[in-house]
């Protein structure tokens, strides 16, 4: 058996994944996850939040700079594996609906976690990742003319204006992410 696949054209109609987690220090154990399936129109068909205790000392600056803006996260699981398996549930019920996968500079974090969540099953989830799967930078590159930074900047304030955004935010994150996405493909279809 060989993982197909999906490859469709992208258009605002589209429906992409985003995820974004946080982890205690950047090799460090996920204890916060935020993900959404979006269109083109900014429609979030579906989402999934979830918050477990962080494993080990609190990392400095997780404490000062992602703490304070998930205070609205409530902790949903009692440890990382029943937060990585309720992950992998809902990411296995809306795949089949999801064109692409879509993660923001997604190495070490969000590969090494579906690296995980393959890994606790392997034998059943040998073919079940996603593929392909986008980070949000590539597209941005492959778009920008001049200055990167700058490129993602003006595109962060478009979308940026169409809710109010935590950085930090796993939840916030996912969202900027595909709306990033879309908008770096010249697919942003957002009626003011």
């Amino acid at each position: 058996m060989n993982k197909i696949s999906k490859t469709p054209i992208l258009t605002s109609d589209s429906k992409i994944l985003s995820f974004d987690l946080e982890t205690n220090n950047l090799h460090g154990q996920a204890f916060a996850i935020g993900a959404v399936v979006t269109d083109g129109h900014g429609k979030i068909h579906s989402d999934f939040t979830a918050r477990c205790p962080i494993k080990g000392e609190v990392d400095d600056w997780v404490q000062a700079n992602v703490l304070p803006v998930i205070t609205d996260i409530p902790q949903t699981h009692g440890t990382y594996e029943s937060m990585r398996e309720a992950f992998w549930r809902w990411y296995l019920s809306v795949e089949p609906g999801v064109d692409y996968v879509l993660v923001s500079n997604g190495y070490p974090v969000e590969y090494s976690f579906l690296l995980d969540c393959q890994r606790a099953d392997l034998e059943d989830r040998y073919w079940k990742h996603p593929f392909p799967i986008l980070d949000l930078t590539s597209l941005i590159v492959a778009r920008a003319e001049g200055d990167i930074n700058a490129y993602k900047g003006r595109v962060r304030n478009v979308v940026g204006k169409q809710f109010p955004y935590r950085p930090h935010n796993p939840v916030d994150d996912a969202k900027l992410a595909v709306l990033m996405a879309f908008e770096s493909l010249g697919l942003l279809d957002i009626k003011a």
